[in-house]
């Protein structure tokens, strides 16, 4: 009955909402199937798979998604929600690669049924990254969305499902787990996309343990496309922010650099004239880094792997990623990206180090 009514499901769009600033990040397509008592949408999709329908369902999402696109704010990225099994079947690839680019696109792999095949995810995942689109792991820490997906899928967002976030500031056990769950993400090289924020208390809690992104009641509903925080949300944020000390942000510690395409830099290896001056970050086709040309000990050029990161994150959230890279990596500078991932400067690593010990510095002082 919903297939035989192109209209059918509807979406709505949840903001995901970036902590440091109170701006948003991104929106989060939500299916929605109307009736008084309709069932979640999981148990709609659930119960599609069952009778062999969920391809047909997940290509009118898909297609919806599609019109939406072009009306999407700039700098936000619009996620959709897609179960791992599906990436790999014809339709499903057909209906995400019809468009012409995945750039600001988002899927994000679900974890109420188990993956099938590792190999054909992992050929899905990289072919979604590969036309400009990232990839989230939903409902992390609880179902199939375990370690074991973390590490093979290796995201660029986790989201940490609302049953580890609930009570988050009364419990302990909960608190600890999502702290170890965000040290694994920075060492990742990802972010940390907490689900079901509904309290003042977790909001309080989550800030203190540096999660860059949010998103739930609390903060803004699911609605017509595209609702924001009201200014009483971010004056909260802004509130909460000064007590978690999280207002200090990157901005500051950007630094100009000069970008050449990857084409450019395979076929030649040789940087721009003026790279002596500026570091120089090798890009791909959608204007995203893919490395930063360091030099050797012995003075040698060579392409080192980009670590980026955002204008709003935190010296010390970022000084734990830049720390957790392969040693012999830690002293090359990082990549500031905007919303859409594409570089808009360097950052040199002594010069965060310092920011992030003033940092923590002036926590230690506020907490005495």
């Amino acid at each position: 009955e919903v297939l035989a009514d192109y209209g059918r499901p509807t979406l709505a769009a949840q903001p995901v909402v970036d902590l440091t600033t109170g701006a948003v990040a991104g929106y989060e397509l939500l299916a929605r199937f109307g009736g008084p008592e309709a069932p979640a949408p999981d148990v709609w999709f659930r119960n599609a798979d069952h009778l062999g329908l969920a391809t047909a369902l997940t290509t009118r999402v898909l297609a919806h998604a599609a019109a939406l696109r072009p009306q999407l704010p700039p700098d936000t990225f619009l996620a959709v929600n897609i179960e791992p099994h599906l990436l790999s079947d014809p339709a499903v690839v057909h209906a995400l690669h019809a468009l012409p680019s995945l750039d600001r696109i988002v899927i994000e792999l679900t974890g109420h049924t188990p993956v099938r095949d590792d190999r054909a995810l992992h050929t899905a995942v990289d072919r979604i990254r590969q036309a400009g689109g990232q990839v989230a792991v939903d409902d992390a820490g609880t179902g199939y969305a375990g370690l074991r997906q973390l590490i093979n899928v290796r995201p660029d967002i986790v989201k940490i499902d609302r049953d580890l976030i609930t009570n988050i500031d009364t419990d302990p056990i909960r608190r600890g787990a999502v702290g170890l769950l965000s040290d694994l993400v920075c060492r990742m090289d990802a972010k940390v996309l907490a689900e079901g924020v509904e309290t003042h208390g977790e909001l309080q809690v989550l800030a203190s343990l540096g999660v860059p992104l949010a998103q739930g009641w609390l903060l803004a509903a699911p609605g017509p496309p595209w609702s924001r925080p009201t200014p009483a949300v971010v004056d909260m944020l802004r509130r909460v922010n000064r007590q978690a000390g999280m207002t200090e942000q990157m901005a500051p510690l950007v630094r100009a650099c000069v970008t050449v395409d990857r084409s450019v830099w395979c076929a030649s290896n040789v940087p721009p004239p003026n790279a002596d001056q500026r570091h120089t970050v090798v890009v791909d086709h959608h204007g995203q880094p893919v490395g930063i040309v360091a030099r050797e000990a012995r003075g040698a050029r060579y392409l080192a792997p980009a670590m980026t990161v955002s204008e709003s994150s935190t010296p010390i959230e970022v000084a734990r990623r830049a720390m957790a890279r392969a040693s012999c990596h830690r002293g090359v500078p990082l990549i500031c990206v905007d919303a859409r991932g594409r570089s808009i400067g360097v950052i040199d690593v002594s010069e965060l180090i310092d920011a992030a010990i003033q940092s923590a510095d002036r926590q230690s002082t506020a907490a005495r």
